[in-house]
């Protein structure tokens, strides 16, 4: 069989098309090498095919020189990469914010670079032991009663630096992630639609998909995030797919369909103090395990061993100085008592007549205002009835100090065994090694999700090498069409112009 006179022509026609389209894609990539979120982009090609299912005769011999088809155009993603970058976000950004939190809150407990809580320990020990030389001397005592009331001031000041730091903190989650989060869902769904929108008139919309794909990223460092694409016909026998994201974490709960979405908000639980987040009425609290968002819930809600959750943050610390400040306040409290007499006689008070705390503990208002002596000397009775030169329970005030102590919470749970001075020690130190522990989880999760994004980049980005290549390639496949079409007419030249010479 005679081939078609011009079937060559449109086979090399389509190959000057094609590779002019393949030239089209290597300069918007190359033009793009500098934008951000670009994903390189490449073209879709097939060889076209004769079909004869329809003839009714069959065609003899093979049928070759059909030429080449554009089919679409797409982009070097991967998926998986996406998927192993965006979990390794949401595991950083969660250490991240609570390494920020728990280094800021150690600067409350800082004992090394000025002197704190473990020095005006030891000052006030070293008042007791002078009023020891003239326990009734009211001098003295007002000495004691200084050192005493510095520190309340520094229990008070304690307390004052770490309910700073949790209304900090309760601000950048409610006024930073979370308007943060709300917005980009807002905005993914608004691209949805428009990507939808394009994909219906036949436009891939690949530079919207980057653009959608930037702000995915940036949510998971928020939240864990699970992305699902589910295609739907639109008639005609084609379809579009439509993105949704949900929730990980067992909630089940649906934040992007498509062009609708939900947005987070931030409620306070009356009964337990705990600040949650709800998803239009949803408490969805111990749905966020990862993310910025699960950083910031630990650090305000966790109370380690005095609740739930059993996390070592703001409130667990801030439990463990009232723990102090009240065991301390006890025990001077305690051993001041007027036995002789069966009065009682406490140093120490609070300002909103509350159980004392490191953010109520004063001087007892008594101890505050008298000019004479008030510290309890002794309290086993002299014979001569001259207890003025006794120093018996002055020196066990000073043993107090020496001592083991239980230290425990209002539910009996054991906390410490320890002498005072031991117990802020022993605070301070389960602080450094709890951020010593969250720093290296961050190194991890952080290396992690760098090299996944370099492999990420190296398979999507764009390449000056690769794309310099390519445009070799294409130029010179453009080039030989163009010779094919040269040579084509030239053949057709001969047949029609030479044939009857």
């Amino acid at each position: 069989m005679l081939r078609s006179t011009f079937l060559g022509f449109k086979a090399a026609g389509s190959a000057l098309k094609v590779n002019q389209n393949l030239l089209d894609i290597v300069g918007q990539n190359i033009s793009n090498v500098n934008t951000e979120g670009y994903t390189r982009q490449r073209l879709d090609i097939s060889s076209v095919s004769f079909s004869t299912n329809n003839l009714k005769y069959g065609v003899n011999g093979p049928v070759v020189g059909q030429g080449v088809a554009t089919t679409g155009i797409s982009q070097y993603r991967d998926s998986f990469l996406d998927l192993r970058y965006r979990m390794a976000a949401s595991k950083s950004g969660a250490e991240s914010v609570q390494l920020d939190a728990l280094s800021d809150l150690e600067s409350v407990f800082d004992e090394i670079s000025m002197d704190g809580l473990d020095a005006q320990f030891s000052d006030f020990i070293k008042q007791l032991q002078s009023l020891t030389s003239s326990p009734t001397d009211p001098v003295i005592e007002g000495v004691v009663r200084t050192s005493a009331s510095l520190i309340c001031q520094m229990f008070n000041n304690y307390s004052e630096q770490i309910d700073t730091i949790k209304q900090q903190y309760t601000g950048y989650l409610k006024e930073g992630a979370i308007v943060n989060v709300n917005q980009l869902i807002k905005n993914i769904s608004k691209l949805n639609k428009e990507i939808k929108e394009d994909n219906i008139s036949g436009n891939p919309a690949l530079e919207l998909n980057d653009q959608r794909n930037m702000l995915i990223d940036e949510l998971s460092s928020y939240l864990e995030i699970e992305v699902k694409v589910n295609p739907i016909s639109i008639g005609g026998g084609r379809e579009i797919d439509i993105l949704s994201i949900d929730l990980l974490g067992g909630s089940g709960v649906n934040l992007i369909n498509g062009e609708s979405f939900k947005s987070l908000d931030m409620i306070k639980d009356s009964a337990t103090g705990n600040i949650d987040i709800s998803i239009e009425g949803t408490n969805v609290t111990n749905s966020i395990s990862k993310g910025q968002m699960s950083g910031y819930l630990k650090f305000l809600n966790g109370k380690g061993s005095f609740g739930t959750p059993e996390y070592n943050g703001i409130q667990y610390y801030d439990n463990m100085l009232d723990t102090l400040a009240n065991k301390f306040a006890q025990l001077l409290n305690d051993a001041n008592r007027d036995d002789i007499n069966s009065v009682d006689k406490p140093l120490f008070g609070s300002r909103n007549g509350e159980p004392i705390s490191a953010g109520n503990i004063k001087i007892h208002d008594d101890w505050a205002k008298t000019n004479s002596s008030y510290i309890t000397n002794t309290k086993k009775a002299s014979p001569s009835g001259d207890n003025s030169g006794n120093t018996e329970n002055i020196l066990y005030m000073i043993s107090l100090f020496n001592s083991k102590q239980d230290f425990s919470t209002g539910s009996g749970v054991s906390l410490f065994k320890g002498k005072l001075q031991e117990f802020f020690s022993f605070t301070a130190t389960n602080l450094s090694i709890q951020i010593d522990d969250v720093q290296k989880s961050y190194d991890t999760y952080s290396e992690t999700q760098y090299q996944i994004d370099y492999a990420r980049n190296s398979y999507s980005s764009v390449n000056l090498d690769e794309e310099g290549v390519s445009l070799l390639t294409y130029s010179k496949s453009y080039n030989a069409a163009a010779r094919l079409m040269t040579t084509l007419d030239e053949m057709l030249d001969t047949l029609i112009n030479r044939m009857a010479v």
